[in-house]
């Protein structure tokens, strides 16, 4: 007789090796209730897609992580439901169109010459804190608004407001002290921008019209969390988790070499295969029924991203990594009214550090017993990445 099904997203081994306990999920309990910590689980990709379209069954008013955290400070638009998150995200859905996201190609590509640059006579590094956390933190925090200068704090600022003990919900100390400090931060930050406004996204909101009103300051702040703790974390782990699979199979990264056109394939089989977000979190609004039990109202549910995007009944073969599969939609970036805003900015971020990679370290191979994995609430993927390769001239 097997282990009774336990699903805890805090526990260490959900990051390091997830997939046998999410399918467990799917197959023994597609609908399954954690009592002692009061939350239920959708495992099946019909049923993560449709938990992400049902917004009116399914609220994020109610938090959207497990966390055990209080009032924000800074309500995120993520937390919301159409009407009111429909308006607010118009707003910034424009700086993160086709054409202003393809204008930052140039800018992603001088950071991510010059940070490769900067290590490539060196033959070994840790990808991670020399490259993968550098690049997207510079990116966003440069939309922003905020001065290069600054640029370091806001990343460990973000990535210590991120990070979560092991087995544990609640916030440690450390994070929440990070999180006042990035509060205070873009507090500061909006009130210069007000009395002297640049070409950077802070402004813009600052500016933006919201039928007839303008937005106030705790609804930017909003706007700087959600940008920020997404822009760095899930980006950065998009890249590292991509050059880890890749070495992994050599054979994958030698067709990206060659042909560097699979780069986007490779990008879009990495978020399937180990999507940096692994869940995200409703409520629900009434009384739901899914595979013949009750999910009463008012009780938390997760979307489990990680496993949807590996079930067999979507994916043929989802444990393996194949940048040739394909695939016509993941849930990494989620669904609907939530997709996620900076999904082409992600998108375009991975394709040029790939490139530049593939250019100026083809050889890499990840040395597999320094690599550690991050404890970040829904958060999933690499806190460390060492590789060794050839060392060439800047």
């Amino acid at each position: 007789m097997s282990e009774p099904l336990s699903f805890n997203p805090f526990a260490y081994e959900m990051h390091e090796n997830p997939y046998p306990t999410y399918e467990r999920l799917r197959e023994e309990q597609p609908c399954y209730h954690n009592e002692e910590m009061g939350f239920w689980v959708l495992s099946r990709f019909d049923d993560v897609l449709e938990g992400y379209r049902d917004w009116e069954n399914f609220t994020s008013t109610k938090g959207v992580a497990l966390e055990e955290v209080g009032t924000s400070s800074a309500p995120s638009m993520i937390g919301m439901d159409p009407p009111v998150q429909t308006k607010l995200r118009k707003l910034v859905v424009r700086a993160f169109n086709p054409k202003r996201v393809g204008m930052l190609e140039p800018r992603i590509r001088a950071l991510t010459t010059g940070f490769l640059d900067q290590i490539v006579e060196e033959g070994e590094c840790d990808l991670i804190e020399r490259f993968a956390a550098l690049l997207p933190s510079d990116v966003i925090s440069t939309l922003l608004g905020a001065p290069s200068e600054d640029h370091a704090s806001l990343r460990i600022w973000t990535a210590t407001m991120m990070h979560r003990e092991d087995g544990e919900s609640a916030i440690p100390a450390a994070a929440g002290e990070a999180s006042g400090n990035l509060l205070r931060y873009f507090a500061d930050l909006i009130k210069a921008k007000r009395k002297q406004p640049a070409e950077d996204l802070i402004s813009g909101l600052i500016e933006a019209d919201l039928e007839g009103r303008r937005l106030d300051d705790r609804e930017i702040l909003g706007f700087c969390f959600l940008l920020i703790s997404g822009g760095n974390e899930t980006t950065e782990k998009l890249i590292a988790n991509t050059i880890h699979q890749l070495s992994r199979h050599p054979d994958q990264r030698a067709q990206l070499i060659t042909d560097p056109t699979k780069i986007p394939d490779a990008i879009e089989e990495s978020l399937r295969f180990r999507s940096p977000t692994q869940y995200m979190v409703r409520a629900a609004s009434r009384d739901v029924e899914r595979h013949g039990r009750t999910i009463p109202e008012g009780d938390r549910l997760v979307l489990l991203i990680g496993a949807a995007n590996h079930d067999p009944r979507r994916f043929a073969d989802p444990g393996s990594f194949n940048i040739e599969r394909q695939m016509t939609q993941h849930l990494a970036f989620g669904f609907g009214v939530h997709f996620c805003l900076g999904a082409r900015l992600a998108r375009l971020e991975a394709r040029v550090a790939m490139e530049e990679i593939h250019k100026r370290l083809p050889d890499y191979q990840v040395d597999e017993p320094g690599v550690s994995v991050v404890h970040a609430g829904n958060v999933a993927g690499l806190a460390t990445l060492p590789i060794k390769f050839s060392p060439s001239r800047a």
